[in-house]
């Protein structure tokens, strides 16, 4: 549903390339991941797709040049992030919620159908109870929530987010990780987050960014099954493990890493690299 080719940003202030040459096709009704290091391009890719930075290149949405259908993707894709909310502190939950279908709204003005949907959607993600609140007044996760319900408001085919497991606790985590899968059904959902354990438990579909390009593109399997991958790109061991149902990935550190090659009888990297250098110094 959404692909992208030779695209790049360029930030024209600082002269930072944040993205370069970006070519990929994220799959329809899944859930993407787009995992990377701190400004490894996550949130400039989000932003791209959902047109609010510049870019060149193409990004093509049901195979339209997002470029070309700018309002009526306004209609069907959704970009959410806390930092966009937080210029709102001073509204109610309500209006937010009621402020975000206004690119589905029938008319000018605020309808009843229009108020019943926003609260539909707080219903469906259990913060009626804050619909009278400022956002100012509400937790990190409460406010989290909200972004999420504002997303959905207007009833998108695709939802963008940017690291919506951010301040939440391990049970809103786990809430969260089951409900997009639930609806992953009938909305695409592509997603950044700094937390593989989240993202493996959640996504079908991997990117993983490093320096503004993209290092990896495919399924959760082929990740599991490459996780040196992310090695490389966070600079750590990664490991794949099963919990209950599903398989994940997790960081360790470098001694739990030496225990698990051990184990198998492996040598470890840095074993490797001495072993290298032993041979290059009898030549």
């Amino acid at each position: 549903m959404i692909s992208a080719r030779k695209l790049t940003v360029v930030y024209k202030r600082s002269g930072v390339v944040a993205l370069r040459g970006v070519d990929l096709t994220i799959p329809g009704n899944t859930v993407t991941c787009i995992l990377g290091p701190n400004a490894s391009g996550k949130t400039t890719l989000l932003k791209a797709i959902a047109q609010v930075v510049d870019y060149s290149g193409v990004v093509e949405i049901s195979g339209r040049d997002a470029k070309s259908v700018l309002r009526e993707l306004r209609r069907i894709l959704s970009y959410a992030s806390v930092l966009e909310e937080r210029e709102l502190l001073g509204v109610t939950v309500l209006d937010v919620l009621v402020y975000s279908r206004y690119p589905v709204s029938k008319g000018f003005f605020t309808s009843r159908e229009d108020v019943e949907k926003a609260r539909e959607v707080a219903v469906k993600l259990g913060i009626e109870g804050l619909l009278g609140r400022r956002l100012g007044e509400l937790s990190a996760g409460e406010l989290q929530r909200v972004v999420l319900a504002a997303a959905l408001a207007r009833e998108p085919k695709a939802l963008l987010l940017d690291e919506p497991d951010s301040h939440l606790d391990v049970l809103a985590k786990t809430w969260l990780s089951e409900f997009l899968r639930e609806i992953s059904s009938s909305v695409t959902v592509v997603l950044s987050t700094h937390d593989p354990l989240f993202a493996s438990a959640t996504c079908e579909y991997f990117v993983v960014l490093s320096r503004g390009g993209v290092v990896f593109a495919g399924s959760k399997s082929e990740l599991l099954e490459n996780a040196h991958i992310l090695e490389e790109v966070y600079g750590v061991p990664f490991t794949s493990v099963s919990l209950g149902d599903y398989r994940v990935l997790i960081p360790l550190s470098s001694q739990t890493r030496r225990v698990e090659l051990a184990s198998r009888g492996e040598p470890s990297r840095r074993e490797t690299s001495c072993s290298s250098s032993s041979t290059r110094g009898d030549h």
